[in-house]
């Protein structure tokens, strides 16, 4: 049996809150950029604050940062976090 290896590509914040400002205006100007990454790393912080009280589950806070459960995980781990709140 052979097995199929996938090549696992860490999200950074940086790219993920640019692809969601992206999303909205087309050339943001450099100004917004950098409040688009100061704002995803503080609600990523107060978030993780909130998963690892139990407060909140992975999925929700991957929700409220606009992506995926898959994406939280990597971004989590890249940053050396818990991605359990057991």
């Amino acid at each position: 049996m052979s097995t199929v290896a996938y090549p696992t590509i860490e999200p950074k914040a940086e790219d993920i809150g640019l692809r969601l400002l992206h999303e909205v205006v087309a050339y943001p100007p450099p100004v917004l950029t950098d409040l688009v990454r100061r704002g995803f790393e503080q609600k990523l912080a107060e978030l993780y604050e909130m998963f690892r009280q139990g407060e909140c589950s992975l999925g929700y806070l991957a929700e409220q940062l606009g992506i995926t459960s898959w994406e939280a995980v990597r971004l989590l781990e890249a940053r050396g976090l818990r991605t359990t709140n057991l």
